[in-house]
């Protein structure tokens, strides 16, 4: 069997084996390689480029999956249940950010649990995220927009494992749910959280003109992070944008 051949099996071999054994291997490789006093040049040459050509594959293709073996790293969304949580910051929610703005509110938040995790904030402007078109998607899950709960997912505070509900097939919850979100165990501020939403689930034209704005002359409806029925998103009324609101964040 020919060097060339030896080789490009080895190499076969490395790009589907795991990043440890692969790199064990290459190194045996190169120790293996070392050219004898009858080598030539041509044969050195070879070995290098297949080699380098080894490492650069398997590099590759362990960025291009996230991990090492080839497996999307699992979320909350396709295993397990996802958290909820409110914040906490004495400032309140960035409500002149637009809803960019809210999610990284939920990214910074003190409250935020550890062990990392994407949170995205319960909010609707009706045109970049909402949840529903008709009254509690009465046509289904096609009403969403670049919504942020799942469908049929279990949803718990952050202590992770108090459940606070489970959505329907449409991605939204049908209230009551078991337990309220938040807790003031958490320190947070005001149970008042600014929504976007009405209370079935459909946007609201007061919405801080769709989070650019902060001041005194525009509003935004709200929802009590402490209700268990449909006060949790839209049932509070509405409030002048410039007043201190929390956020419900939850995990992607």
């Amino acid at each position: 069997m020919t060097k060339e051949v030896t080789y490009l099996k080895v190499l076969a071999f490395l790009d589907s084996a795991k990043w440890i054994w692969s790199g064990f291997l290459i190194v045996i490789l190169v120790i293996g390689c070392k050219p004898g006093d009858g080598d030539k040049n041509g044969d050195r040459s070879l070995e290098t480029v297949l080699v380098t050509s080894a490492y650069s594959s398997l590099h590759a293709n362990s960025n291009s999956n996230g991990n090492t073996d080839g497996n999307t790293i699992p979320t909350c969304a396709t295993t397990g249940h996802c958290i909820i949580f409110a914040t906490t910051n004495v400032s309140g929610m960035t409500k002149n950010g637009g809803i960019a703005g809210i999610d990284n509110d939920c990214a910074a938040d003190p409250n935020k649990p550890s062990g990392g995790g994407t949170y995205k904030a319960l909010v609707s402007d009706g045109v970049n995220r909402r949840a529903c078109t008709t009254a509690s998607c009465s046509n289904g899950i096609s009403e969403n927009l670049n919504w942020i709960l799942k469908p049929n997912k279990e949803y718990r505070r952050k202590d992770g494992t108090t459940v606070i509900g489970t959505t329907n097939a449409s991605g939204i919850f049908s209230f009551p749910l078991t337990n309220s979100p938040e807790t003031l165990a958490n320190l947070v501020v005001t149970n008042g959280i600014a929504t976007g939403f009405n209370a079935d689930w459909t946007s609201n034209t007061n919405d801080c003109a769709d989070w650019s704005t902060n001041l005194a002359g525009t509003s935004s409806t709200v929802g009590t992070w402490d209700s268990t029925d449909s006060g949790l998103i839209g049932g509070g009324g509405t409030s002048g944008c410039s007043n201190t609101h929390m956020t419900l964040c939850v995990e992607q």
